[in-house]
């Protein structure tokens, strides 16, 4: 089988490439800046933007499926434009990466309704298919980590049960090789639970001794700053993070986690990855 894994060079996309080529998948590799230098292994690269249809047709054609991981401000229509040529090229299966808080009733944050009307438009496309909703990642704490100063955004009291993205690459190679795992929804959730600033404290200790306290920012100065200067990026973090307070990680039961194999990795097991 060959698949293609489109957003190839995000955060993301990396352990899910390392861990289908594990398993012996047949990979072409798609974004605007993926390198054959991002990786170890040899793999076919071609470059391209999601919302040019001409290099979505170069990628998707002699694929047999598609693993998309955006971070697109357009999720919506990115994935209408691959559904659209992958109907035209004989895809048979498609991945998702989503998000776990992803749900009806949370569609009133845009970003939140765009993951959910994407896996809506995928979940009808008439494609065999998988989604995946994972929870925060460890992989995500150094970007709370500024110029000496570690501090969360916001106010977030729930406990959320982080994983390791090389977790989310052993379930999707694991659904993609297991007879009867499509069509579902997995919920990727780590063995831990602690807060955004437990998590935080704990990543300080480990890698960054040198910062003593991980402070809390309030939204509210943040959203004054960046409606001022017209920072965009800094207006979705503040949005986003609002978000986060409002909403709480799902509670699912434990035959829904153990669908595939469940993710294992704990904080202390990541760190020790990453010295």
């Amino acid at each position: 089988m060959k698949i293609l894994v489109i957003g190839a060079s995000g955060l993301l996309a990396g352990p899910v490439i390392r861990k289908l080529d594990e398993k012996g998948y047949d990979l072409r590799l798609f974004s605007r800046s993926v390198k054959p230098s991002m990786f170890v292994n040899d793999h076919e690269i071609t470059q391209g933007d999601v919302f040019n249809v001409a290099d979505l047709e170069k990628a998707v054609s002699g694929c047999d499926a598609l693993h998309i991981s955006l971070a697109s401000a357009d999720d919506v229509k990115a994935v209408s434009n691959i559904i659209e040529v992958s109907k035209r090229n004989g895809v048979r299966r498609i991945s998702l990466v989503s998000g776990c808080t992803v749900a009806e009733e949370n569609r009133w944050f845009k970003f939140t309704d765009d993951k959910f009307r994407t896996e809506q438009m995928i979940m009808q496309s008439g494609f065999s298919w998988y989604i995946f909703r994972p929870t925060w990642f460890f992989d995500s704490l150094p970007m709370f980590v500024r110029n000496g100063k570690a501090s969360v955004l916001g106010r977030l009291t729930d406990r959320y049960h982080w994983v390791a993205a090389d977790d989310l690459g052993t379930m999707v190679a694991d659904a993609y090789s297991t007879a009867g795992a499509e069509n579902r929804i997995y919920y990727v959730y780590g063995p831990e639970r602690y807060t955004m600033k437990e998590m935080l404290e704990k990543y300080c200790r480990a890698l960054h001794p040198e910062i003593k306290s991980v402070g809390e920012t309030p939204l509210l100065p943040l959203k004054i700053i960046a409606f001022l200067t017209r920072n965009r990026q800094l207006k979705f973090a503040a949005s986003l993070f609002g978000y986060f307070e409002k909403v709480h990680e799902p509670e699912i039961s434990e035959d829904d986690l153990a669908l595939l194999a469940r993710p294992e990795t704990d904080f202390d097991t990541w760190v020790k990855s990453k010295q």
